[in-house]
Parts: structure tokens; sequence; C-alpha cells
């Protein structure tokens, strides 16, 4: 460790007294707001945390050295901060937000409207009320984000972020990082929803906070903590192609633990032969919080199955040969974290974190059977101090190793070999809270790249050489600002960089030891203003993502720029615009729509005029980029039913052909709309009744080009929530 750590001693501080509040959050008619999320917080963050329960309701234990208050947030109200005394009776107004306290883009707990970044929550309730079996049929539906699924369920799932590669997002669960070596391509196929209490998306290049990976975004899957009233939650679906969909969970408190588990399952017999798939989940939790100390470890796996027919929609060069009946996937992936919590005073909290991730794929294939192995292990030791009421920083330090084994990664006896990689980072994030109208971050992070030695494989052509160990090190800086002009009408801006190095099949296939990092600039700034007695809130930000270094294959009219087969040589940028609008006329309706305009482009390679590399044009569209796309949500809830409409379009993309990729040609995928709609019946006893109908216009598209998007099809079950009164 390049600081010594100072808690040693700390796990021998005497236990303080603490204090247990309840109060009830309501609305101006005094009706209960259920889920609404309520935060104890001081200088350093958050201290405490609970959720209300059906009667809106809760309950909350705050060390008395704390110092705290109670910040309460709930989607499509206001946020709220009351003192600890003024916890018995708290009321919101109707407001068109989706507020929280969360360390998304920050190191920091800083509530959503303070940020800078472009950040947005999907909430608890949400989730449970839309009723999608998997996470990123939630994240469609957010502003600067395109999916792009190869097919039916199942499918490998992509996301992109303003234009950014499906590779530049760190994914993570309770801030577990989980993409593969070297961020390759994460698949959000198999992330159910039953074990999540929320989805944080922050848009724009995050390594400053989060280290490699964080070139386009961050997606970060926060699952459920486990509550104090003991609750248990059952579902059981089925629907269109066989689908069946069971799970089970819930949580509770034994001898002053919380424990939490949560188990799920989904498979279906998909629209054509070997298209079938199933996901199998499981997710445990415990919680122990202990005067100013807190403790907390949880465990997930997943296993998941898929068929791969093949892309069997658009054939524009004729080149498909039929429906595959043998391919097929199988992933085998696990998380563990580790968090403990200590506040030495009011103003010093230190903070340790540790982590694993694993990862197991088998590919079955006519051509040849492969496997890959991905593993990571990570530590971090974390310092927040409150300088002054206006200062509060965060400093720490990360060290992860990571290694990678495939079929493929082979030395010149055709023996597999692991390639290996440790990374450290040292942070340093400031915080400044000028009054109550301007917020301000910014800090840097200095990486410490460092991959072990690769052996020679003479299987490649061309042959790779022996590559020696290297280390690369870089900052990077990022800066964000919030400023309030006046009530209702507040700014918003941020700049930082990325950094992803080389994955693991990109130093497999080349002959190129000088490989460097791939890099990303991005900038944004918006306001965003509220109308008609804070009933109507509009949103807009612009963005600018420059990419550099990014790595191409060369060859042809393009050999003469590197003595290599591949390196780092490929420019490309993206700008554009969100703008959103939120509508919370009543407090039973809801509307949020968005529009986000994407302008990409291909530049020149390093060291050519008007080149690009092979196959590609100057000029062209960033793949699967589409230059005009929107969402919308309409939610409302009258008595015993609620329901929401939900829609996204998508304008036409280039992509490539479906069998051989690029090489056999560049093709323009068109643009599609989807709507869906969704129902909800409550009956007595905590039981639910709901109903799913997905692209209800039966719109024939593709997501990705040759890989038919399912069709209409439906879903229905029944959901069971127990919690005793007593």
């Amino acid at each position: 460790m390049t600081r010594p750590f100072t808690v040693s001693f700390l796990f021998f501080t005497c236990l303080l007294h603490a204090e247990t509040y309840q109060g009830k959050v309501v609305d101006p008619s005094g009706a209960a707001i259920a889920g609404a999320d309520v935060a104890a917080v001081n200088r350093l963050g958050v201290v405490a945390r609970t959720a209300t329960d059906s009667a809106g309701a809760f309950q909350i234990t705050v060390p008395e050295i704390s110092r705290a208050s109670l910040l309460v947030t709930a989607p499509g109200f206001e946020t709220k901060t009351v003192t600890l005394a003024g916890a018995a009776a708290i009321t919101l107004s109707i407001a068109p937000q989706s507020d929280s306290v969360t360390v998304a883009g920050t190191a920091m707990d800083v509530p959503l409207s303070e940020q800078g970044s472009s950040a947005s929550v999907i909430s608890r309730e949400e989730i449970e009320d839309r009723n999608e079996a998997q996470a990123i049929d939630l994240i469609r539906d957010l502003p600067g984000v395109s999916v792009t699924q190869t097919g039916s369920r199942g499918g490998v799932t992509s996301l992109f972020i303003r234009g950014g590669a499906s590779d530049f997002n760190l994914v993570e669960i309770d801030g577990v990082p989980i993409n593969w070596f070297g961020s390759f391509s994460t698949d959000f196929s198999p992330i159910p929803t039953d074990f999540l209490d929320h989805i944080e998306v922050v848009r724009g290049a995050q390594s400053a906070v989060y280290g490699s990976y964080a070139n386009s975004g961050v997606v970060n899957f926060v699952t459920r903590q486990p509550e104090e009233k003991f609750t248990l939650d059952a579902v059981a679906e089925g629907g269109s192609h066989d689908e069946r969909r069971f799970g089970l969970g819930g949580s509770g408190t034994l001898d002053d633990f919380g424990i939490g588990l949560y188990l799920s399952e989904i498979d279906d017999n998909g629209p054509v032969p070997n298209s079938g798939y199933y996901d199998k989940n499981i997710f445990a939790s415990i919680v122990r919080s202990f005067g100013n100390q807190s403790f907390a470890a949880n465990g997930g796996y997943n296993a998941s199955y898929s068929g791969s027919p093949g892309p069997y929609g658009s054939d524009p060069e004729h080149l498909y040969p039929g429906l595959d009946l043998i391919s097929h996937d199988k992933f085998d992936r696990s998380e563990y974290g580790v968090h403990y919590q200590i506040d030495v005073t009011p103003r010093v909290r230190e903070e340790l974190f540790a982590n694993i991730f694993w990862n197991n794929s088998f590919y079955v294939s006519p051509y040849g059977d492969s496997f890959e192995n991905d593993y990571r292990g990570q530590l971090e030791e974390r310092t927040v101090v409150n300088v002054a009421p206006f200062y509060t920083a965060a400093f720490g330090y990360v060290f992860s190793r990571e290694e990678v084994k495939n079929t493929y990664f082979t030395d010149t006896d055709n023996v597999i070999t692991p390639i290996q990689r440790n990374q450290q980072g040292i942070y340093w994030e400031n915080r400044f809270k000028v009054g109550k109208r301007l917020f301000i971050n910014a800090g840097a992070r200095a990486e410490i790249i460092q991959t072990g030695l690769i052996p020679a494989d003479a299987e490649n052509v061309p042959p790779r050489p022996v590559f020696p160990a290297n280390t690369i090190t870089r900052v990077n800086p990022k800066a964000a600002i919030a400023y309030m002009i006046r009530e209702g009408t507040s700014l918003h801006a941020s700049g930082g960089t990325g950094i992803r190095p080389p994955d693991g099949f990109d130093l497999a296939f080349t002959n190129n030891p000088q490989l460097k990092p791939e890099r990303t600039e991005t900038f944004d700034a918006g306001v965003e203003h509220r109308l008609f007695g804070n009933r109507v809130s509009l949103d807009a930000t612009l963005f600018y993502n420059r990419y550099y270094d990014l790595i191409v294959a060369l060859g042809g009219s393009l050999a003469h720029l590197s003595t290599y087969e591949s390196a780092n040589l490929a420019n490309s940028r993206a700008e554009g615009g969100e703008f959103s609008i939120r509508v919370r006329p009543k407090r039973w309706i809801s509307l949020v729509g968005s529009y986000t305009l994407t302008a990409s482009e291909i530049l020149s390679l390093n060291g050519s005029t008007g080149l690009a590399q092979n196959y590609f044009q100057v000029g062209e569209p960033i793949l699967r980029i589409p230059r005009n796309s929107g969402t919308m949500v309409i939610m409302f809830t009258r008595g015993r039913i609620s329901a929401d409409i939900t829609g996204y379009f998508r304008g036409t993309v280039l992509d490539v052909e479906p069998n051989y990729g690029a090489s056999a040609g560049l093709f323009y995928n068109p643009g599609f709309a989807n709507f869906g709609v969704n129902l909800n019946f409550a009956l007595p006893h905590g039981v639910t009744l709901y109903g799913n109908l997905r692209n209800a216009l039966d719109w024939h598209y593709e997501e990705a080009f040759g890989y038919p998007s399912p069709f209409l099809n439906f879903v229905s079950g029944v959901k069971w929530t127990f919690t005793p009164t007593k």
C-alpha cells in the first residue's frame, strides 16, 4: 500500500449510544408514501438508512455521535431534510423528480440534485411496478443510452452510452465490478430484477472516480438491503414461448443481524429452434450496525444458458446457411463483496472494501468448443474528512488483480496461458458546498496498470512475439458543478476522462507489444427548469465526447501506418443533446419522456489523411449508434389498479453484415418503435395480479442487424408480499 492504514485500532472503539426514531411519511393529503427512502445524513454522508412500509411508517436507529438529520426522498416527490426531532410526521409535496442520496459519480454520499454529473436512478418502486424480469429492459428507457440485443430473450445484450463503445462502460453490482478482463463487452441479459433495490446510471467518463473501464459511463445495480421487519416476496409468471418465471426472497433481523436471501429462475423455449434460454440466480446479504460502525457482506451466483440459432433475419448478401441447431452459450458468474465503515468522529470516516468476481463461460459450436475464465479481486481503503462546513474530501487507494484464460490464449507449445494484470489507483476528490446554491466536485485519480509477461504464440497469423511485462501510468481528472440560479432553475456541468486497457482478445491476437489503453474525454452541460407550481420539469443537456487511441486492425493501404497488424490509431467522436420532460400533475399519474440526438463520426487514423480502419470510411457514424432516439414512460395508480405505458424508438443505425461482420459489408438497419402496456391489480393480503403486453404494435424489427427482436408477446403472473403485523 502507498500509505499505511489508519484503522487497525478502530475495531476496538467502544460502542456508542444510539437512539431509535420512528415516523411516518405522507403526501399533502395525508396519504401514506410507501417505499420512501429515509437516510440519516451528516457531513460525512449516510450513517443509517431505511425505507417506509406500506403504511408510510419507518423506524431508524442513529448513533448519538453522528449529529445527523434526515433526508427523505421518494420518486415523484420533493426532497426534504428534517431534524431527527421532526421525524414523527414528514410531509412531501408532489414534484416531478426522482432524487436519492448516492455515491453514483462520486466517492461521497451526495444527493443527485446536488451533483453536476448526468446521473439517473431507477427506483425500487418502478422496478416493482414494471414487472420486468431483466434489468436491461428498465435501462432502455433512460436518455442517452442505446440497447442492442441479438434477438430474443437471453441473446447477448450490449449497452452504448452517448456514442461510446459497448466495452466503454463499467458495470457493477453493489460496487463490485463485473466486467470481463479489460472490460470486454458486458452482457446485460442475465441480470434479473428480483433482488434489486435500484439502478444507478452515470453518463460521461468516470475514471477519476472508478478507475479503468469507466470510459463512457457507469451502471451500478444496487441490491435490496435487509429490512428490520421480516418480509417475504414471491412471484410466479408465465407467457409467450412457454416462458416460466419464479422468484422467492425475503429479509429480516436475527440477533441484530440483518439477513436477506433471494432466489429466481426464468426460462423459455424461444421463437425458433435452439433459441431457448434459462437463467438461475441466488443472492444473499448480511448487515450489522453497532454504534458508529457498520459491516455488510453479500454474494451472488448466476447460471445461464442461451441457444444461438444465428442471424436468421436480414441476410443482404445471402450468406446465412440456415438455423444453427448446435451452438449455445453457458455461463457461471459470481460476485462477493464486503464493506466495513466507521465514523471515527463526526468529521472523519474510514471505509474498507473487498470484492471478488468470477466468470466462467463455455461456448459450443459446430466448429469446436471454447471456454473463457475471468477472475478479479479488489481491495480499497477510503478516508472521508469533513474539513469545514463547506468542504469535504475523500481520498483512498485501490488495488485489483485480474486474470483471463481462454481456449485461444496459448503459447508456442499450444498450452493455454493466462494473461494477468495488476492495477493500482490513488484518488483524491474534493466537494465544496457554497451556501445552498453552489455545489462543486473536483478530483483526480492516478492509475497504475501493470500487465504481466505474455509468452509467444506461433499459432497466430502473424505470430505473436513475447510481450514483456509493462507498466502504464495515467492520471484521470474530473470536475462537476451544480448551481441553483433560483428556485426551480438550476445549471449542471461536468467533464472528465476515461481509460480502458487492452482486453484479452486485443492482446492475444496481435503482434504489437506496444498497445496502449484507449482513452476518452467527455464534457456536458445543461439546465433544468420547473414550471406550473413545480409540477413540470424540463431538462436539456448537451454533450461532447472524443475517443482516442482506439485499437484497430491494419492491412492493405493502411499497413504503412504501423509496423504491426494492430495499433492505437483510430479516433472518433460523438456529440449531441439529451432533452427530457417530467410531468407530475397529481400523485396518481406521472409522465417521463426523453429525446436524444447523437451525431457520431469516425475520424481519420493517426498519421493519415482521410483514412479509416479497414471496412470503414471517415465521416461514417459509429456502429449501432442511432442519431435519433427517444423514450416514454406513463405511470398511474387509482385504488387497486396501477399501470404503465412504455415506449421507445430508435432511428436508423449503421450495422455490420450479420454472418461475417464488417468484412462482408456495412448496412443501414432501419429504425423502429416499441410500445408496451403493463397492468397491476392489487388484492387483499399482499397479493397482486399483473399482465404485461410487450411490443404491443407487433413491429417487426432488429436491434442487431440480422437478429429479429421479439414480436408481440405477453406474460401474466401473481406477486405476493407478506409482512407480519407484529
